[in-house]
């Protein structure tokens, strides 16, 4: 039964239970509220915004029932979720606040800030910032061109995510680095650092021709191999077609008594084993050029 009420829920824009859920909260009816969050947090495609809403009023009517055990796991999973979400604490009881408080200081006792690399296009570094207790508040880009100064620009982090775009010089390399600092500018974290920076090449060197056995030249050398196969195996099959079809009609027409061949005994045996020969040649180069065909594709992807 439960698992059908999840399922019908899935189907719906907004999830009914943690709705349901709402409206029993406000009329302090939280053992019925808990029993509709518990449902509303097993769907599956519930977005992150309502996860979140949804582990923070159950932490809350666990409270109001007197289940600290049970409130707890909520708020932690909360938190391991969205390490950075805080509390309305003007409007939120104080038993719940310092609930919220102990179960962050047992899940990030260090108050660190750690620093998440993300997948990105080419040419773009997405970070995420698990920072719990807020302590951000800079993130800086530092750049070197070549042999120059190192420069700082400092970068946005909407939403605890830095997007930025990192593309290659035109003619020095670059080597750059992120810090994040706090208010008075003490490093909390890096992506890579000043000692160990991350190198971008330039556009010229990645335009330059490598040597014959450096992997980028590698790719052409086989392509123009790949294409001058397929040309071959594709000639290949062309003979064997014709072949075939040339076959196809000498066996004809020496079957044929009414017409020559096949009106005369030895010109149509000869018009016959003529037929079987070229059906023999179409037969090899039809696996010849099969063969050849597949060898083209494996150099063209290779």
């Amino acid at each position: 039964m439960l698992s059908l009420l999840v399922s019908l829920s899935m189907a719906q824009t907004a999830n009914p239970y943690l709705v349901t859920a709402r409206s029993l909260v406000r009329d302090l009816k939280f053992a019925d509220a808990i029993v509709q969050l518990e449902i509303a947090r097993q769907v599956p495609d519930l977005d992150r915004q309502q996860r979140v809403e949804t582990l923070e009023l159950l932490a809350k009517c666990q409270v109001a029932e007197g289940n600290r055990e049970k409130a707890e796991a909520a708020m932690g999973e909360l938190l391991s979720l969205r390490p950075e979400h805080e509390l309305d604490r003007a409007t939120t009881s104080p038993k719940i606040v310092e609930l919220f408080d102990a179960v962050k200081q047992r899940l990030f006792p260090d108050r660190k800030v750690s620093v998440v690399e993300e997948s990105a296009p080419p040419g773009r570094v997405r970070v995420r910032l698990v920072d719990p207790f807020h302590r951000v508040a800079r993130v800086e880009l530092r750049t070197q061109l070549g042999d120059a100064s190192w420069q700082a620009t400092e970068v946005s982090a909407r939403d605890g995510v830095v997007d930025l775009a990192v593309p290659p010089p035109d003619q020095e390399p670059v080597r750059w680095y992120l810090e994040i600092l706090d208010g008075q500018r003490q490093v909390l974290a890096t992506l890579a650092t000043q000692a160990e920076p991350r190198l971008v090449a330039t556009r010229a060197s990645a335009n330059e021709p490598n040597g014959p056995n450096e992997p980028s030249a590698r790719p052409k050398k086989f392509l123009l191999a790949g294409i001058l196969t397929g040309v071959a195996a594709l000639a290949m099959l062309a003979g064997a077609t014709f072949l075939e079809v040339n076959a196809q009609a000498l066996d004809r027409a020496s079957r044929d008594r009414s017409r020559p061949p096949g009106d005369w005994a030895d010109t149509a045996r000869a018009a016959h084993e003529q037929a079987v020969a070229q059906a023999s040649w179409a037969l090899g180069l039809f696996v010849t050029g099969g063969l050849t065909g597949a060898a083209a594709v494996v150099m063209i992807v290779w």
